[in-house]
């Protein structure tokens, strides 16, 4: 600011002995400079402009989508990662407006300039001139006026250069290659956000079919884990510790199984830009259990295929195209500019005699400097255009390299899976085996248990391994370069899009994949779980969460309330309801010698002591060896029931410890 100031007080000492008369001119004009010198300064954004941004960026994120109303199929899910994914959008536009795609000034170059111009100027006086003679130096014009005081003009002007036009018809088929650039561009993103769907559908599908039995098993090991620690561990002998560390590796393998499957779905979500929690199934078609495996494609020349098809070598050939006409531009700014102009002018000075009159000319410009300078940018085209063809040998090597890695990957994803498929009908036998046998003792239901993990880990194993089979599949499709969707409408429906990919994605294969290439759409259900209906009501029978009953016994309310356990096995709804007994003095059982009592809960309605009970055994079942004794006493005038059960101070201990989380305190009495 001190800078403007003080060259605005230069000014003013400058103009104020010589115009005297404008100072009211002047003074605005000197207000505005120093005005403007001011620093400009802006305010942080607010909290409510934050939030008003999120709000309308998470509408424009997950708005306009169409709604899920039936199980997503796999064509499905591609068709929605492509019309609705960010990252790819993103991606997208970035390389857009890396190439300038969006810019058409490059046709509009090859037209001729075409100027039109037109203004008003006036002045404190009129203008005036004489003239002197030269020899004599008296003046031989008096003083004549010569313009108006205030003059408007227009000018219409139309300039053609020849070197221009030349140059700018070199530029124009560059710009039409670098839009067939960024449709390379659109091919290359359409292939690899289809490569990630296809994966991650196999893998959510694999973690759909066994999210179940899943929560089936892993409250059922835990259940026996229950009963295995119930006993003093100082008294455990070897036998005992060995089948505890069973039990533990075989919750940790399931569990590890567990993490795996439960962000398999979330993954998938994110790709097709679904809002997080979003609830969804998918359609699996019954490939997933009666795959085609394929792992020799003949005489097929996929090096071939790939070199014809592959979006990179094209990139290539289009850049190298660019480069020789970027050579052939520098070589035409070495001639001389010719140009020819033409135009209709207007001036209203009165003094003119012809106020509209029209002009042409020619002229040729050339800088001869260009002579030296050029050469060098020639020589750089030169290289470029070398470099190009470079880049294109080493991208042939390294496409050739992609397709070769990419069959040996899917023939040992092939031989993976067959040996994954072995071992799950081998586990499959055993625990059909295993579970029709009538398991009597404890042992004989524990080793069937074992059997039960192991089965379900070698069938999620066995998806998994299909699932990555068909992901080396896919990659094998990234790497031939196949053409899922060549032409794709961004205002088109969900629907449309699956149907255009399913044409495209087995027309486009290569000969001989055809028939295993994409996956056909489901014409009857697949398995969708591992364990069937009555061998999970038989684990939940054996690992306490059922009740055995005449009539068909609800679930424990830990197997209901736990999402992860059992989603989807049963439904919310159920609740077990124990049986409403009234508090007599004959509850109240004599306590041995040597026995305490331990209070868990305190209630003013025996209803609720019972249901706390039965709470507690869903996650205890040891405390089903328990009478409780239930208590009536009288607190402030208010009617309280207290549930007690009695052993030795030591195990009573033990079960605070256990069920710390919920009795948040342990109070042990003698009587």
């Amino acid at each position: 600011m001190n800078a403007f100031a003080s060259q605005g007080l230069y000014l003013m000492s400058f103009f104020k002995p010589r115009f005297q008369g404008y100072k009211v001119f002047l003074c605005p004009v000197l207000f505005s400079l120093l005005t403007v010198s001011c620093a400009i300064q802006t305010e942080p954004t607010t909290l409510g402009e934050r939030a008003a941004r999120a709000s309308v960026d998470k509408a424009a994120l997950f708005g306009g989508q169409e709604e899920i109303i039936k199980p997503i199929t796999l064509y499905e899910a591609i068709a929605r990662a492509i019309k609705y994914n960010s990252d790819q959008k993103v991606a997208l536009m970035e390389q857009v407006v890396a190439y300038g795609i969006a810019d058409e000034a490059s046709s509009i170059d090859l037209l001729p300039q075409l100027a039109a111009s037109g203004g008003f100027s006036t002045r404190s006086n009129q203008l005036a001139v004489s003239a002197d003679s030269v020899e004599t130096g008296r003046q031989t014009l008096e003083e004549s006026y010569i313009e108006d005081k205030s003059v408007r003009g227009a000018q219409l002007q139309v300039v053609y250069n020849v070197l221009d036009f030349g140059i700018s018809y070199v530029k124009a088929k560059q710009a039409s290659d670098k839009r067939y650039v960024s449709e390379e561009i659109r091919r290359k993103s359409v292939q690899q956000i289809v490569h990630e769907v296809r994966t991650a559908f196999w893998k959510a599908a694999a973690a759909q079919r066994i999210i179940e039995d899943m929560g089936v098993l892993i409250a059922a090991v835990q259940d026996e884990l229950v009963r295995i620690n119930a006993a003093d561990l100082s008294n455990k002998t070897t036998d005992q510790l060995k089948e505890q560390k069973k039990l533990l590796t075989a919750l940790k393998s399931l569990m590890d199984l567990r993490n795996d499957i439960l962000t398999a779905k979330a993954e998938l979500a994110a790709l097709m830009n679904l809002p997080p929690q979003t609830e969804f199934s998918l359609d699996i078609p019954p490939d997933m259990d009666r795959p085609k495996i394929v792992k020799d494609l003949g005489q097929i020349d996929l090096e071939h295929f790939a070199l014809v098809n592959r979006p990179e070598l094209r990139i290539n050939d289009y850049e190298a195209r660019i480069a020789a006409l970027e050579a052939k531009k520098e070589m035409l700014r070495l001639f001389p500019g010719i140009e020819f102009s033409a135009g209709i002018n207007y001036n209203s000075n009165s003094y003119l005699k012809n106020k509209n009159w029209a002009d042409a000319g020619m002229g040729i410009t050339w800088n001869l400097m260009t002579l030296f300078s050029r050469p060098q940018a020639i020589r750089r085209a030169k290289n470029q255009e070398e470099l190009e063809r470079l880049r294109r040998l080493a991208m042939t090597m390294a496409v050739m390299s992609q397709v070769n890695v990419a069959y040996l990957q899917l023939r040992q994803a092939a031989e993976g899976f067959e040996v994954a498929e072995s071992l799950d009908k081998v586990n499959e036998s055993l625990w059909q085996k295993s579970f029709i046998e009538k398991n009597k003792t404890a042992q004989e239901r524990r080793d069937t248990l074992f059997t039960a993990v192991d089965r379900l880990v070698s069938h999620l194993k066995r998806d998994f391994a299909y699932a990555d089979y068909k992901g080396a599949e896919s990659n094998l499709f990234v790497a031939l370069g196949v053409d899922p969707l060549p032409r794709f409408v961004a205002q088109a429906n969900i629907r449309s899009i699956a149907e255009t990919l399913e044409d495209n994605l087995s027309r486009n294969a290569p000969r001989g994949f055809k028939d295993v290439s994409y996956d056909r759409p489901p014409s009857d259900r697949a398995q969708l779980t591992a364990l069937s209906k009555d061998q999970r009501a038989k684990l939940l029978e054996w690992s306490g969460l059922r009740r055995v009953d005449k009539k068909e016994a609800p679930l424990t309310q830990r197997a209901v309330n736990d999402p992860i356990l059992l989603k989807g096995a049963v439904p919310a709804s159920v609740r077990p309801k124990p049986p409403v007994q009234k508090a007599t003095q004959k509850t109240n059982k004599a306590i041995p010698a040597g026995f305490k009592l331990l209070q868990l809960s305190s209630f003013e309605q025996l209803e609720k002591s019972q249901t706390y009970w039965q709470e507690l055994i869903a996650i205890d079942p040891t405390l089903a060896a328990y009478s409780p004794i239930y208590r009536e006493v009288c607190l402030n005038g208010k009617m309280r029931f207290r549930t007690f059960i009695a052993d030795t101070e030591s195990r009573l201990k033990n079960i605070c410890q256990r069920l710390a989380a919920e009795l948040k305190s342990c109070l042990i009495v003698q009587k």
